[in-house]
């Protein structure tokens, strides 16, 4: 009634490898289909140095760029990079997996 450790062995690696591929995939998806929410700071009343008083618009000096930055091309690139390891692991993990089987 023992059981061999050795004959399941490593079993799970190929299923987490491709979850792990899918979770990339679809990141990678919310990235590209999903527009980015545009942030706009209050400039509804902006202080002035000489006086202190609010003002109700912003003089030209005072306007601040949007903060958003797009960064599609950066996460695109970066979720290629993580398929590219996800695909060595599992070749890896198949190659292993044969050797094993050749003894």
């Amino acid at each position: 009634m023992s059981v061999d450790p050795g004959t399941n062995k490593g079993s799970a690696l190929p299923i987490i490898v491709i979850v792990l591929g899918l979770l990339v995939i679809s990141l990678l998806a919310v990235v590209v289909f999903v527009d980015p929410i545009k942030v706009q700071p209050d400039l509804t009343l902006t202080a002035t140095l000489a006086t202190g008083t609010p003002q109700p618009y912003p003089t030209a000096a005072e306007v601040l760029p949007s903060p958003v930055v797009n960064i599609d091309g950066i996460a695109i690139l970066g979720g290629v990079m993580a398929l590219l390891v996800l695909v060595a692991v599992y070749r890896e993990i198949l190659i292993h997996r044969r050797v094993e089987n050749m003894k």
